[in-house]
């Protein structure tokens, strides 16, 4: 296979797309080996966008998040340390150290009572993760999920 040389087109490319693009794209874009990717983003010290390793969390694997600690559930589920440890802060990241998984059936009936403001202070959810919460309710309670709701206005007026 014959080396060509870097365009400087190509680099700044490189730059302004390494950390958000994954590698089998950029490779594309500029028809060169993944390998020639990593080499010259290592070249000009450019991070890359981190390949997922791992397996998707199962809901049961987050269940045992807040009653387990990270050593057991590592054994549990057969997850390394730090992968678990990860998870934690995750899941720990936007509630100020409350580990917040799924909605209890309590949690969500509160949305239909009282403001976001309100439902994060009696649940320890942060305002934004309440306003997301609501937000998919309202779609999948209106069936917007599954229908455009601007198409069927659309329909009324023609």
């Amino acid at each position: 296979m014959k080396y060509t040389l870097w365009e400087s087109w190509e680099k700044l490319f490189l730059y302004e797309v390494g950390s958000t693009m994954p590698i089998p794209v950029i490779a594309e874009k500029l028809e060169r080996t993944e390998k020639a990717i990593i080499s010259m983003a290592h070249l000009l010290k450019i991070p890359l966008m981190v390949r997922p390793r791992g397996r998707e969390w199962t809901r049961a694997e987050l269940f045992l998040f807040g009653r387990f600690t990270p050593e057991e559930i590592a054994q549990a589920t057969g997850r390394s340390l730090p992968s678990v440890r990860w998870k934690l802060k995750s899941l720990t990241r936007a509630s100020g150290g409350k580990i917040m998984t799924e909605w209890t059936t309590e949690e969500l009936s509160l949305l239909w009572r009282h403001n976001n403001t309100e439902v994060a202070a009696m649940t320890g959810r942060s305002i934004k993760e309440v306003g997301d919460r609501r937000l998919q309710a309202n779609l999948e309670r209106n069936g917007w999920d599954k229908k455009d709701p601007s198409a069927v206005t659309k329909r009324e007026a023609a």
